[in-house]
């Protein structure tokens, strides 16, 4: 059944309602209309609810833009070509009524209800003859997304129309195995030169990435991931890194914190060239002090930094230390039953470049899907907290159990600090170690809380926990 009345809250005009100021393009979560959410990117235009609340109707040109799908407007005959719009034929399409548009999918007709909007040049719906626009033609959102190939949800509580497509889902897990191997400090595997020297390669790419299950993005990454590899080597180690620029614009790699010849610094204009797309660069110097660092570009840092180009580069000293003793203080000259990496920063999905994350992460994912820490009573942990955000401090702070604060910016504090929150500013690291003391799901999170919400202003009014946080389980 087509309806041909749909609602926005506000004032009523030819068969449709509108928000404050009579804007057809809906601008999402005012007046209570909703917002379309594809792969978690919020689109242009509104949902449009049926007056029986039977239906959901959504432009179609919002989700063709989100999905890269070819699509022309064919006002004369009324027909909205995606996919192939050159393909197919319109003989033996049919109608339900005169005046009614139709979606042709790769030559084929779609069986799901459109209608299309007509508008005037402020804007304003209007009844007539007047030329229809293509971008404003509506159609049942759940029989849409089924015949794209999507999941539908719709959240009425939160006015919210959620789409995913089955690359969302299929990228986010494809990258748990990154994920985990970054936390849990697992270095990427060196080859090893006929000198000793420990060769590793970082090529910076455009890559999809899912920091939270049904949220996918562009990320900017090295090998694929945000944060890259985990580069870890001894003290003493001499390290060749070759970097592979396959971005549309230049960058460098800076050691963040390591002590290395100037050349090798991978400052563009000051140490070295930019490197440009589609070249390389050979980084060569020696691990000089053991501890935890960074990688990161000194190249557009605010998007590229910001977008997901970074990455922990630890040193573990030439001797291993002592291994930790049951009772009594920590401190960084010990051997811990576990090593873990944090790299806390954020992805900007329905934010500006110059704004806030709407998605804090850790090791680029948000909570609920931040990978945990495990513990059993009794062991003791390691955790390297890296703030690599490119303006925000953070402040971690975990629950039920203390910690000792032993080594900050990549060298060991002389005299451990007993604490349960901690403070990081940009490019800070600070490394923190405890023993599990106490069975139970223990809360680890920044206390700038709108560091834990996801989506920002899109999140479900702030009831859901997100962004920098994860869980500390321990068991007996």
């Amino acid at each position: 059944m087509t309806i041909s009345l749909y609602l926005f809250a506000g004032t009523l005009h030819n068969g449709f309602a509108f928000g404050e100021g009579g804007d057809a393009k809906g601008e999402a979560a005012e007046g209570g209309s909703t917002m379309v959410m594809l792969n978690g990117v919020m689109l242009p235009r509104s949902g449009l609810l049926s007056s029986d609340f039977s239906e959901m109707r959504i432009a179609v040109m919002d989700v063709a833009d989100a999905l890269a799908l070819p699509s022309r407007w064919d006002a004369d005959n009324r027909v909205l070509w995606l996919g192939n719009p050159t393909s197919g034929s319109l003989a033996g399409v049919k109608k339900p009524r005169a005046g009614a548009a139709v979606i042709m999918l790769d030559g084929k007709p779609l069986p799901t209800a459109v209608d299309p909007l007509l508008i005037d040049p402020n804007g304003m719906p209007v009844s007539g003859t007047e030329t229809l626009i293509g971008s404003n033609v509506m159609a049942v959102a759940d029989e849409l997304a089924k015949e794209l190939g999507m999941t539908y949800q719709y959240d009425a509580g939160n006015h919210r129309i959620s789409l995913l497509t089955s690359a969302a889902k299929e990228q986010f897990e494809s990258e748990e195995a990154a994920v985990r191997d970054v936390l849990e400090s697992k270095g990427m595997e060196p080859h090893i030169a006929a000198d000793g020297t420990k060769e590793f390669t970082l090529t910076a790419e455009l890559h999809d990435w899912a920091p939270v299950n049904g949220v996918l993005t562009t990320a900017w990454t090295f090998n694929g991931q945000a944060p890259g590899p985990t580069i870890r080597v001894t003290e003493g180690d001499k390290v060749r890194i070759t970097f592979v620029n396959n971005l549309n614009e230049p960058s460098t790699i800076h050691w963040h914190g390591l002590h290395l010849p100037n050349a090798m610094d991978g400052i563009p204009d000051v140490t070295q060239k930019a490197v440009q797309p589609g070249q390389s660069f050979v980084y060569e110097f020696t691990a000089s002090h053991p501890g935890t660092f960074m990688y990161h570009p000194h190249y557009d840092d605010m998007k590229q930094i910001g977008g997901g180009m970074y990455g922990a580069f630890i040193i573990d000293p030439k001797t291993a230390p002592p291994k930790a003793p049951q009772a009594g203080e920590l401190s960084d000259n010990m051997t811990f039953d576990h090593d873990y990496t944090m790299l806390l920063a954020g992805f900007r999905i329905n934010n500006a470049v110059e704004d806030e994350p709407d998605y804090f992460t850790i090791n680029g994912r948000s909570y609920p899907d931040t990978p945990p820490i495990r513990m059993k009573v009794g062991e003791t942990a390691r955790v390297r907290l890296i703030n690599i955000d490119t303006a925000e401090v953070h402040t971690m702070h975990l629950h039920g159990i203390d910690f000792q604060v032993i080594a900050r910016n990549g060298h060991a504090v002389p005299y451990p600090e007993t604490m349960n929150t901690v403070m990081l500013g940009p490019g800070e690291t600070v490394d923190i170690a405890f023993r599990a003391d106490s069975p139970g799901d223990w809360m680890l999170h920044c206390h700038i809380l709108d560091h834990t919400m996801n989506g920002g202003d899109h999140a479900t009014m702030g009831a859901e926990m997100g962004g920098l946080m994860t869980l500390v389980k321990v068991t007996e």
